[in-house]
Formats: structure tokens, sequence, C-alpha cells
């Protein structure tokens, strides 16, 4: 670019920066790793591109790079557990729990009934159906509420449950026209910031399965090969710029 001047010693702020970003990518890459076995979870991708900065200091320009992340909500291999109170989403759409914090959207359908009867995540938070706690009826669930078979506890593809040929409730499964803004919250939970909920349609349930994890273990190892190399690029020029500035400093001082 004519006229454009360029600051050799902005090579060591650029490779602080870069450094940082792949932490930033390490982070994430971890994290995707550790919750491989994790039902429902949905991996974090990154993303990079450069910014070309208008004016640094009176005369010097330079190129920033700039990250941004987003979650793959492609579906996650079916499993089949044998436990009738585990449920998978097949398609489009999320449950919808209630937290203390307020209302919280999951894909794990790993589910438990505590002592108040109630159909629950693995941290206590009921699962809503019809806008409610899901309750089964103590005198339906007669020989154990942990234990319920599934001939006796009985979700449909539509999300109905019955409980001994009687219906209880539909599970309220919901999406979002924009998937961007849904955020993580922890404990495998979403919530939604500026996003409007809507009924989902395009989905079935299965009964029995899990919907497992959508990270792939070999991308991920073959993402952290990289980093590792990449981390010891930016200590090469972190050294070479350190190198530089102390020939300089040497020069300057000659003179």
């Amino acid at each position: 670019m004519k006229g454009l001047k360029v600051n050799p010693q902005l090579g060591w702020l650029e490779s602080l920066e870069a450094g940082q970003l792949l932490e930033r990518r390490l982070a994430a890459t971890t994290n995707n790793l550790a919750n491989v076995d994790t039902p429902g979870f949905k991996r974090e991708k990154l993303s990079f591109k450069e910014v070309f900065l208008p004016k640094i200091g009176p005369r010097y320009r330079r190129i920033f790079k700039e990250i941004g992340s987003h979650l793959v909500w492609e579906q996650g291999e079916l499993t089949p557990t044998g436990n009738p109170l585990d449920l998978a989403i097949v398609g489009e759409g999320f449950f919808k729990v209630q937290t203390p914090e307020g209302i919280a959207y999951t894909r794990a359908g790993n589910f438990q009934i505590d002592r108040n009867r109630r159909l629950v995540t693995p941290q206590g938070y009921p699962v809503l159906a019809d806008g409610a706690p899901v309750i089964v009826d103590p005198g339906l669930a007669r020989g154990g509420l942990i234990t319920l078979p599934e001939e006796r506890f009985l979700v449909h593809d539509d999300g109905t449950i019955s409980v001994d040929g009687t219906t209880v409730a539909r599970l309220d499964i919901v999406t979002f026209e924009d998937l961007s803004k849904l955020k993580r919250r922890g404990q495998n939970l979403f919530v939604a910031e500026g996003a409007r909920e809507r009924p989902a349609t395009d989905f079935q349930l299965r009964q029995g399965y899990l919907e497992g994890s959508n990270v792939d273990i070999l991308t991920e190892m073959v993402s952290l090969i990289e980093i590792h190399r990449e981390f010891e690029a930016v200590q090469k020029a972190v050294r070479a710029s350190d190198e530089a500035t102390g020939k300089l400093i040497e020069n300057a001082s000659r003179t």
C-alpha cells in the first residue's frame, strides 16, 4: 500500500495478540473435548478475521486480529439406553426447563423423577410441559418413581406424556428463528438473549435414547496439534522481535 509506514516494533504486539487468540482457541478446544460424552452438548467453533486499523499513533497502521465464536447446532448421534426417562429430540427444538434464574433450554434429555414426583434435569430443574412442571401421579406410578417401566411411562413422538395409559401433559419443545442468540449458561443449559421462542414443529421425540455430543474427537485432537505448533511459531516471533529491539537499543547507544 503506497505511503504506508510499518513500525517494526509492532511485530512484538501482533505476536502477543496472536498468542492470546491461540489461548482462546485452546480453551474452546479443551472444553469441547471435556464434553465429548455430555448428552446434547454442542461444540464451539471459533472464527478469525483481520481488521486493518486506520491509524496507530501519528504515522503507523497495523492489522488487528478479531475473534468470533459460534455454536455448531448439528444433530448428535442417538444412543439407546433402555431408560424410559431418557429422551432425545430428533430435528429442531429444545426442552424447556425452569431454573431459579428463569427459563432455560437444553438438548440433553437425561431426566429423572424427584421426590416431589416432578420430571427434572440432573440438576433438579423441572422440565416444563404445557407451561408447568410435569407431575407424575403417585397412584399411577406405584412401584417406584425412579424406575418406571416404559409401558407405564410413555412419551410419544410429539412429546405427549402418558402414565398407565392416561395422558398427563405434552412437553414444551421450542425453537428460535436465530439460534445465534442462544448463549451457554452452564450445566448444559442455554438462555435466550433477545430471541423469542416459538413451538418447534419439525421434530420427533425418541424415548429410551439420548442425543450424544456433536464433538468429533479426531477434529479436536488435530486442532490441539495445530495450536501447539502455532504457539511455537508465536514464541519464535516474540524472541525475534525481542532480539531486534535489543539491537536497535544497542545501536542507538553507540550513536
